[in-house]
């Protein structure tokens, strides 16, 4: 008797398959309904406890203490995402975080199939192979986990520009994430270290132009896996998924919008793993208290909205996919 794993609709993830291509994909599903709601444009928004994930380097501008979670059903409950973050400014300028992120498939059935029964991927998947009709043998799971701590400087800086204003303020915020994912599938286990350098440069234009009606210039880069994360697992051939380096890079500005009692942020981001997926997010926040949101994450539309009451911030993102569109709640609390 020999064993044949069916694991429906999990082939993206798969950890032995030949092509590491998407090693450690579900670290881009996203986390936090805000960004999540505005097409995971948020490389340069990222100033809050969601910032080890978008980009480390906006940890700098985190003003307090701020917890983040967030539990998820993705694609028709195929999958559950989980994570949960604090971050804490400390001193001189310095920000500390840390965070767990996991995504996890239950009860996946097992089957027994007899040596003479040669069946294969194409049968399956074309429907040329006797259904399963059979009770499972048994269940097992799928769980991929992500511990990181991050760290975080603001550095102010003047530049002179030579103008009859002398100096322009300008904002930087520099960061680093070390992470060690684990992964396992059934009985395998597989493990790595990567580390994340992120950087952000956020620049006052009502400072330059000396006028009040302008908001915040941003722009963000981050790059992702710097040393190309390597996940061993402990099967005999000791097999290895290569995660490769990303450059995540956009900018943002938001526009206080005085006759509204409100201001709008545009963003915008950009990778270079998937032939340049891009990003795009759009919201319009009224009194700083509640916050509608729409978006493009790689040509998939989204949208959210957020509440905010006294010190949380309560957020819902909606997102499109060919695998089923996801529903997705946030909560974010701050000192």
């Amino acid at each position: 008797m020999r064993k044949i794993l069916l694991i429906a609709g999990l082939l993206v993830h798969l950890a032995f398959a030949g092509n590491t291509r998407y090693a450690a994909s579900f670290l881009e599903l996203g986390v936090g309904a805000r960004a999540l709601g505005m097409g995971g444009a948020h490389v340069a928004l990222s100033d809050d406890a969601t910032g080890f994930y978008w980009n480390p380097g906006g940890l700098a501008f985190l003003p307090n203490l701020q917890a983040a979670s967030m539990y998820a059903n993705l694609f028709n409950t195929l999958e559950t995402q989980s994570y949960g973050s604090v971050a804490m400014p400390i001193f001189g300028g310095a920000t500390i975080s840390v965070a767990w992120i996991r995504l996890s498939v239950t009860d996946i059935p097992r089957y027994d199939f007899e040596d003479n029964q040669a069946i294969n991927a194409y049968q399956r998947i074309h429907g040329l192979a006797e259904p399963l009709d059979d009770e499972p043998v048994d269940y097992f799971g799928s769980y991929e986990d992500a511990y990181i701590i991050s760290f975080a400087k603001f550095i102010p800086v003047n530049l002179d520009l030579g103008w009859q204003y002398f100096e322009v303020p300008v904002n930087f915020g520099a960061g680093l994430n070390l992470k060690m994912l684990r992964q396992s599938l059934d009985d395998k286990k597989g493990s790595g270290m990567g580390l994340d350098l992120g950087l952000v440069m956020r620049v006052s234009l009502n400072q330059i132009f000396t006028e009040s009606y302008y908001g915040d210039l941003t722009f963000g880069l981050n790059v992702q896996d710097i040393a190309n994360t390597t996940i061993t697992w402990d099967t005999d051939s000791k097999h290895k998924d290569l995660v490769d380096r990303n450059f995540k890079y956009g900018f943002s500005y938001n526009q206080p919008i005085g006759f509204l009692n409100g201001e709008m942020v545009f963003s915008f981001d950009l990778d270079s793993k998937y032939n340049g997926a891009t990003h795009l997010g759009l919201e319009y926040v009224y009194n700083s208290s509640l916050a509608v949101r729409v978006g493009s994450n790689a040509g998939y539309f989204t949208a959210g909205a957020g509440l905010y009451l006294w010190k949380f911030h309560f957020d819902y993102a909606y997102q499109s996919h060919d695998l089923g569109n996801s529903h997705r709640v946030s909560i974010l609390f701050g000192l």
